[in-house]
């Protein structure tokens, strides 16, 4: 390795098994034969196996293959800890039945912190969002019984956009826990932000992803979670961090000229709130303008993430690229590599 820079992956993922989940289910399903969250299209993501999974990490690897994998990729890389996200998992918040979402949450949180969690290796869990107070009990229960970290919210499926009260009850309890909430991007409904006028996966993912946090960033910023949860740990994860300078440029010229009807808890500009804010947004490594972002925000706003073993990822390059880059000082690089995703996930 070029740095002796040790690494957190902020954001790894693990590919979760319905089977493996269903083991932890609540004995009143037990002869419930449907799939334990909702389904989307079938896009060809690996374009018929075209796009190899890095380390062979495949669909079909049971959990203690993937956590024996995920260790190797960590001694590998200089890695000194990951945490890791849910691939479907994420999507059971989108349950109409909200008894159902509420015990298959429970279950594949049980589920992580049993199968897949180490000294090194960190699981985020589930939670069914569209019911606020059950989702702020398991926040309670996943935290305190099992040791989770953290928590995804993906971004599609909600009623409205994650700054609104709806969610208080969620964002009380992960302040009064110190778990984070994972704001992490996903293209599996994207119709919801227009997506099925477009054609093609590659169309598809690289629109959607970006559509719903930024939706959900607006919301969080202009309804003032930062400002009325200040503990809160709060992560936007999966679409790079270089659109923070234009869209936080483009809240505060809305401020300016609309804050005191429109977003009263709001005292400074949007973009003054996110520096002074504690939350964290993950970069890519190839990203063209990071100098330019890191000089706008700061870089104790950025964690670095793998994003392994998904198709789209860039690692190990990414890694080699933060840890090498002559624009970043070794105190940034620290900062990104490692510091700002410890604090983050309390690590």
């Amino acid at each position: 390795m070029t740095s002796t820079i040790a690494a957190i992956d902020a954001d790894g993922h693990i590919f979760e098994r319905q089977d493996e989940v269903r083991k932890y289910l609540d004995k009143r399903w037990s002869s419930r034969d449907t799939a334990l969250w909702p389904g989307g299209q079938p896009w060809d993501l690996e374009l018929s196996g075209k796009l190899e999974p890095p380390y062979g990490y495949t669909r079909n690897l049971a959990s203690k293959q993937q956590r024996e994998l995920w260790t190797r990729i960590c001694d590998d890389h200089e890695i000194d800890k990951a945490v890791l996200f849910p691939t479907g998992s994420g999507n059971i918040a989108k349950t109409q039945d909200r008894d159902f979402a509420r015990d298959v949450c429970r279950a594949a949180n049980r589920h992580f912190a049993a199968d897949f969690m180490t000294d090194r290796l960190f699981p985020v869990g589930a939670l069914p969002m569209c019911d606020p107070q059950a989702a702020a009990a398991e926040v309670e229960y996943a935290t305190r019984e099992l040791g989770l970290k953290g928590f995804e919210v993906v971004t599609d499926g909600m009623p409205f956009g994650l700054g609104d009260p709806f969610f208080d009850p969620v964002y009380e309890t992960a302040e009064k826990t110190g778990a984070t909430i994972g704001v992490h991007g996903t293209r599996h409904w994207a119709y919801e932000w227009g997506a099925n006028k477009l054609r093609t996966f590659g169309e598809v993912h690289a629109y959607a992803f970006p559509a719903g946090v930024i939706l959900n960033f607006t919301s969080a910023m202009c309804q003032g979670v930062p400002i009325r949860f200040p503990k809160l740990k709060l992560g936007f994860l999966e679409i790079g961090a270089t659109w923070l300078p234009y869209y936080l440029d483009r809240l505060d010229e809305h401020w300016e000229k609309r804050a005191e009807e429109e977003m009263p808890v709001l005292k400074k500009k949007p973009s003054q709130v996110f520096r002074e804010s504690s939350i964290k947004v993950s970069i890519e490594g190839k990203e063209s303008l990071l100098r330019e972002t890191i000089d706008f925000v700061g870089a104790e706003h950025l964690i670095y993430a793998t994003d392994i073993p998904h198709w789209d990822g860039e690692f190990p390059e990414n890694l080699q690229d933060i840890r090498t880059a002559n624009n970043l000082t070794d105190k940034e690089k620290q900062a990104i590599l490692h510091d700002n995703a410890e604090a983050l996930f309390s690590l």
